[in-house]
């Protein structure tokens, strides 16, 4: 036995399903939430960076939350809002709230680097358009071009933030956020899949996974591992889970629409400006997921 750490949670991060002419295909979009669904994620966070929110409308992004919520429940349900303004990510926001959001996230700013006094009006106006839904930031230096640092966060906490993503970060980093937001009741989520165990153990809340969203059942088994504190259970865990980090590429888009192929599950095509998977890394995924799905 191992510490355990019983507020240990899963959020996987969805995908957005397009058909071959690169239209958002709600059909299948809904089987694989429906497939997913299935099996016990404690949430999900929609139309964010493995849903491909940046190549989507507005309108497409609240149809593919709807779609989540319809799937997941409207509290398991992340429904993502940021935008590159506070405009946008407030015209956003209220749509989500009137179409039954009960909980969202919003990435910073993105494009020009946001100042720490533009990020306080920003999650102002967010956490004020949700009219009591909990607000989650979400912290992606590496894609956003804004910097968040530790004491900065701690000041945007006072603008009634429910949580926080950080993504692009390693654990060591992560501990520092949590260092900084002191004794405040703020959960910290790493994006980290292949860091469950180093996030939890640092005082996070858990992941958002995108390779879950394809490979769910190795990161429950650690979920559960580490809720239970069974050190052997999560050392076979941990090593699947690392191995579904592997085989996709950490969580690349082409190979996790793949592995969704595998499944049944139309899911080739993407609007992001990526390679597709080649016959011969389709061919060694296969093998390497075989049992992982």
């Amino acid at each position: 036995m191992t510490t355990a750490h019983p507020g240990a949670n899963l959020i996987s991060a969805l995908p957005t399903l397009f058909d071959p002419d690169g239209a958002v295909d709600l059909k299948a979009t809904r089987a694989a939430y429906d497939q997913l669904a299935a099996h016990p994620v404690d949430g999900v966070f929609v139309a964010g960076t493995t849903g491909e929110f940046t190549t989507l409308t507005d309108d497409e992004r609240l149809d593919v939350a709807a779609a989540a919520n319809d799937a997941f429940g409207p509290e398991r349900t992340y429904w993502h809002v940021g935008h590159a303004s506070t405009h946008q990510a407030v015209r956003l926001t209220r749509a989500a709230v009137d179409r039954g959001a009960a909980r969202l996230a919003a990435l910073t700013p993105h494009y020009f680097p946001a100042t720490e006094r533009a990020l306080l009006d920003y999650y102002e106006a967010v956490v004020t358009a949700a009219a009591g839904r909990p607000v989650y930031a979400y912290l992606f230096t590496a894609r956003t071009t804004t910097t968040v640092s530790p004491r900065s966060l701690a000041r945007l906490a006072g603008t009634g933030l429910a949580g926080v993503k950080i993504s692009g970060e390693p654990t060591p980093v992560l501990a520092e956020y949590l260092a900084a937001l002191g004794d405040r009741d703020l959960p910290a989520y790493s994006g980290a899949d292949a860091e469950f165990t180093e996030v939890v153990a640092a005082g996070g809340a858990g992941v958002v996974s995108g390779v879950s969203s394809a490979l769910p059942a190795p990161f429950l088994a650690v979920r559960d591992a580490l809720r239970s504190g069974d050190a052997d259970a999560l050392a076979v865990a941990r090593e699947r889970s690392l191995r579904a980090v592997a085989a996709t590429r950490q969580g690349n888009l082409a190979h996790l629409k793949a592995v969704l192929e595998l499944r049944g599950l139309p899911a080739g095509g993407m609007r992001a400006p990526l390679d597709p998977i080649s016959a011969d890394d389709r061919r060694a995924l296969e093998a390497d997921v075989a049992d992982l799905l």
